[in-house]
């Protein structure tokens, strides 16, 4: 079901909340003033906090996985599409700050928390599954088995090039691990 204004201004403020304050810090109170709504306004859209964690992790992978897309959009060669995807996530507010701490806040998450599990599990599933119908696109001699090792490779290789930006935001070590997913995805068989 589409967000409304009001629900997507509450969610971005819960994500602030979160990467400024942690997931205990982050109440339905700070979450109500950082939106600038009231907190009945808040309370009326969604019933607790958990509910509102949980929708504002959603919203942050639905972005992430529909800007990946995205970068596909008017690339009709198989090879372009893998080098188009694998760098969908890897610009603008994705690698901001503020992004990545509230990423690596899910995935710290995601392992004590079954619903926020599922979220993060469901964003894998969705990138890793058009993420092989696209290496194997590109390279239609791989098996199947195959071609969703590669997308499994190219995945773990991006989680670590997250987590050195993070840390460095060295543009040079990206656009060399960008490369080095490239070549994971596109060698020949």
């Amino acid at each position: 079901m589409p967000l409304t204004e009001t629900q997507e201004q509450i969610l971005d403020a819960a994500m602030s909340c979160i990467v400024r304050d942690g997931l205990d810090g982050a109440s339905m109170r700070s979450v109500a003033r950082e939106a600038e709504v009231s907190l009945g306004l808040l309370s009326y859209h969604f019933d607790d906090k958990r509910s509102l964690i949980v929708a504002a992790f959603q919203l942050a992978t639905d972005r992430l996985l529909e800007t990946t897309l995205a970068s596909l959009e008017g690339i009709d060669d198989p090879e372009e599409q893998v080098r188009a995807y694998v760098r969908g996530a890897f610009h603008g507010e994705f690698l901001e700050h503020e992004y990545l701490s509230l990423r690596l806040a899910l995935w710290a998450i995601a392992r004590t928390d079954a619903e926020i599990g599922k979220v993060e599990a469901s964003l894998y599933v969705r990138y890793a599954d058009r993420m092989t119908e696209l290496i194997h696109a590109a390279r239609p001699g791989l098996t199947d088995r195959e071609a969703a090792d590669r997308a499994t490779d190219v995945i773990v290789t991006q989680n670590g090039l997250w987590l050195n930006w993070a840390r460095y935001g060295h543009r040079a070590d990206l656009d060399r691990g960008l490369a080095r997913c490239d070549a994971i995805a596109l060698t020949d068989a």
